[in-house]
Formats: C-alpha cells, sequence, structure tokens
C-alpha cells in the first residue's frame, strides 16, 4: 500500500510539471497567433480570466490523462524497467502525447480527406491555430514522464545523465 501511495503521489506531482509545461508551451504557440491591435487594446481583466480559463481547461483534461493513462502506465511499468531511464521516458511520453494528438488531427480530417483526397484534405483541416494544442500536449507528456523517471527510478539514481 505504501509503494502505491508513493506512486500515486510522484504521478500526480510529474503531471502538475506536465501541466505546468503545458501551459508554457500552449502560449508559447498561442502568441505568435495573437493580433499586435487587439493585444494593444485589451482587456487587462478579460485577459487574465482568459489565462485563468486555458490553466482550469488544461487541468481538467490533464486530470483526466492523468487518470486514464499516466497513473495506469506507472503503476504497471516495473521500478527496474528500461522505460524508468528519463530519455526513455520522455520518448515515450511524446510518442504518447503525439499519437493523442494525431489520432484527433486524423478525427476532424477524415471528412476533408474523404471528400477531397489525402494532400488537399489535410490542407483544408491544417491550420496554426491548432499549434499551441499540439505543443501543450506534446510537452505535458514528455515534461511528465521525464520528471516521473528522474524523481524514482533507479536508473537515474545509478547512472546520472550527463548534461
Amino acid at each position: 500500500m505504501k509503494t502505491f501511495l508513493r506512486k500515486v503521489k510522484l504521478s500526480f506531482l510529474a503531471m502538475f510539471c506536465g501541466w505546468l509545461a503545458c501551459n508554457i508551451a500552449w502560449w508559447v504557440g498561442a502568441i505568435p497567433r495573437m493580433d499586435l491591435a487587439s493585444v494593444q487594446h485589451a482587456n487587462l481583466k478579460q485577459s487574465l480570466l482568459f489565462a485563468l480559463a486555458v490553466a482550469i481547461c488544461t487541468a481538467i483534461v490533464i486530470g483526466m490523462a492523468w487518470l486514464a493513462i499516466f497513473l495506469p502506465v506507472d503503476l504497471c511499468v516495473n521500478d527496474a524497467s528500461r522505460l524508468r531511464r528519463p530519455r526513455t521516458a520522455a520518448g515515450c511520453g511524446f510518442l504518447a502525447a503525439f499519437a493523442i494528438v494525431l489520432a484527433a488531427f486524423v478525427a476532424f480530417a477524415w471528412n476533408d480527406v474523404s471528400r477531397w483526397g489525402l494532400v488537399d484534405g489535410i490542407r483544408a483541416t491544417w491550420s496554426l491555430a491548432a499549434l499551441p494544442y499540439v505543443l501543450g500536449t506534446c510537452a505535458t507528456g514528455t515534461v511528465a514522464a521525464y520528471v516521473r523517471a528522474r524523481w524514482d527510478s533507479p536508473h537515474a539514481q545509478q547512472h546520472p545523465e550527463k548534461p
């Protein structure tokens, strides 16, 4: 039971770090898409409320991802597994997050692809408006998996990574 609660706590804290990375990456992707004129005339109170809404929405989605994906994987993977190596974990976290983004893109693009063909359908669906969501999702998976592996991995403690 002690190991279970420890893993729950560590995976939750790692996912919290992933949430922070998600929000940073989301804004990195969103800022270039903002219109300078509207930013200059923006109401500070509305802007702060929007930032809070983004933080709450990402927290809800990441909380569900933690319960449905991250925590079960953390509980199932053996502590001595190769998947607990920080770089390997980060790669797996990125691939899992990117697979989710890719599945969502394919689901949205399917109608256009079936109507206009692969290239034209992807062009019709692709938009840089999705960039904050792609960056946020991939950052969450990568950072959370890396942090979790660094905190509790026997590989990380025996073989510290070189900078």
